[in-house]
């Protein structure tokens, strides 16, 4: 609510939308928003695309592996970005130098940076069904396992992906280190940028943000209980 108060007004004028349509209108703050949006919707169709799959299959099939799995899916939150920026760097230099030219180089950066918490998020939807008779009986109706996977165990997991969909969402709209080592321009880089000559711009796009990012979590949340019910 400080947010709000400080940056939909100005002197003498108690409530304005002025800050907002500034920051709007400076160039660069499309393309920023646009970059940021599109990375966003890459990142988390490549995090659904890796960890559905996978934390399924290991619940299924080797739940051993599925606790190693999990504690692995920790190390992004204990390796500095400077230091995972520097050697994807260097991978993508060795491999495919003109990818890091790419805005797109981000998205592998990204999916890395969100994996603790949407493998959690994930693997408790995951864990709350019964995995075995739903193959068995997908099976027996002449299922194969992808078909079983597509039709069968994702609408049940909705909740869980959604939940882990928020928080990349989250988590690239949050994300300025990564984007400013790589020198591409996402909305955290441009709301640096202008912090200094737009204070008052930037805490009303970031209450817009947050209000954005609240009522998703809330339907998010009435899904959830709605499933329950």
């Amino acid at each position: 609510m400080a947010a709000a108060a400080y940056g939909f007004s100005r002197p003498g004028q108690p409530f304005t939308f002025d800050p907002l349509i500034e920051i709007l209108s400076i160039d660069g703050a499309g393309e920023a928003i646009v970059n940021t949006l599109l990375l966003t919707l890459a990142t988390t169709v490549l995090m659904l695309a890796l960890l559905v799959p996978t934390i399924v299959f290991l619940n299924m099939k080797a739940p051993q592996l599925a606790k190693v799995a999990e504690v692995l899916s920790i190390l992004p939150m204990v390796v500095p970005a400077v230091a995972l920026v520097s050697g994807v760097s260097e991978l993508y230099r060795a491999t495919i130098p003109a990818f890091l030219t790419s805005m797109w180089s981000l998205v592998p950066l990204y999916v890395i940076l969100v994996m603790p918490l949407c493998y959690r998020a994930i693997d408790a939807g995951v864990k709350s069904l019964d995995l075995q008779t739903m193959f068995a009986a997908s099976s027996s109706l002449g299922a194969s396992t992808w078909m079983t996977l597509i039709q069968v165990i994702i609408p049940n997991l909705r909740v869980g992906m959604l939940s882990a969909a928020l928080l990349c969402v989250s988590g690239v709209f949050g994300e300025y280190a990564m984007a400013s080592l790589l020198l591409h321009y996402t909305f955290p880089v441009y709301m640096v940028e202008v912090a200094s000559s737009s204070p008052k711009g930037v805490a009303a796009l970031s209450f817009i943000v947050t209000i954005i990012t609240w009522l998703l979590l809330v339907g998010i949340s009435s899904l959830a209980n709605a499933k329950r019910k």
